[in-house]
């Protein structure tokens, strides 16, 4: 019986990626092909509307550390055609909507663009007075709502907005990490950050292990039973952040689970992709690029601010 417990502590990460494969393979919330404009998407446009403005002077929100990004938020604009936004609290759903890209288009005028613009979330406006999924965007995003020759019509004026989830696309990134500040390899404690995850999936299992290291100093590429893979967790107040208290020492590997088509799939890092002697607050690459799209991340998570119950459907 003394073995019960840690014959489960071995077996968790195993049944938590076999129970999500299982209930992401379920029938979900329907998913739309629309070929409305030049780009064809999964998604349908969400059946609630919602507007959009301009950032206020100073705001400061897209520098800020909601989504991890700090100053590298302006060079994400310039890397597959996206610009960069920011949400109202209740749409943010604390993190679940970090890196997700929307496309928004205005309605109701005649300089409304007929594609509109393309945009990534990288923080939330902590204004009381926002309501719904309002979106606050740079000004070069917000004229991109309008045709090139009639961006001066939507000048310093808020707009009625359709939108849906679209995949994010980053043509010279690939999935990184960041270090929280938080993390001490002193105490043991390591809280990571995903940043640039392209496609439009979620993130739905994380886990590390010590990356082994041959008398040569070259990479034992261990085979999976023979790596001892330890599962990271999660919070509801930071669902974008995951956590351990007891990381392994030395160069640390990376595995994770994503949402794909109606399921998911495992996606691993080549090597360590932590250094024995890693920072926080510093960003490291994985090496890993993500193209897929999953079918739950279309419906109410990602067109609603208030059904923050539904798991199934979150943002990531």
């Amino acid at each position: 019986m003394a073995a019960l417990p840690q014959l489960l502590l071995t077996l968790f990460p195993a049944v938590t990626a076999v129970v999500f494969l299982l209930v992401a393979s379920a029938p979900g919330a329907r998913a739309h092909v629309s070929s409305s404009s030049s780009a064809t998407y999964r998604c349908g446009w969400c059946p609630r509307r919602s507007t959009a403005s301009i950032l206020p002077p100073g705001a400061g929100a897209l520098t800020g550390p909601a989504c991890g990004y700090g100053g590298q938020a302006a060079e994400m604009a310039v890397d597959g055609g996206f610009h960069i936004a920011a949400v109202s609290a209740g749409f943010f759903r604390g993190g679940r909507a970090c890196g997700a890209c929307y496309q928004l288009r205005c309605r109701g005028r005649s300089a409304c663009a007929k594609d509109g613009v393309k945009v990534v979330v990288v923080a939330d406006v902590a204004e009381t007075n926002m309501t719904g999924g309002k979106f606050l965007l740079t000004k070069d995003a917000f004229a991109a709502l309008a045709t090139a020759d009639r961006a001066a019509e939507l000048a310093d004026a808020a707009v009625d907005v359709d939108f849906r989830r679209i995949p994010c696309v980053y043509k010279s990134k690939n999935l990184a990490v960041k270090v929280e500040e938080t993390s001490s390899r002193e105490r043991g404690y390591l809280a990571l950050r995903f940043l640039y995850q392209g496609g439009q999936t979620d993130i739905a299992a994380v886990e590390v292990a010590q990356a082994v290291t041959g008398s040569s100093g070259t990479k034992n590429e261990a085979s999976p039973s023979q790596t001892t893979w330890q599962y990271m967790t999660r919070r509801e107040a930071s669902p974008s952040v995951w956590r351990m208290s007891r990381v392994p020492t030395g160069p640390l590997r990376l595995r994770l689970v994503v949402t794909a088509g109606s399921g998911g799939k495992w996606l691993r890092a080549d090597g360590a992709v932590l250094p024995a002697e890693w920072q926080p607050g510093a960003v490291y690459d994985t090496g890993l690029r993500v193209t897929d799209v999953a079918a739950n991340t279309c419906g109410a998570a990602s067109c609603s601010a208030t059904d923050e119950d539904d798991d199934a459907e979150q943002l990531r």
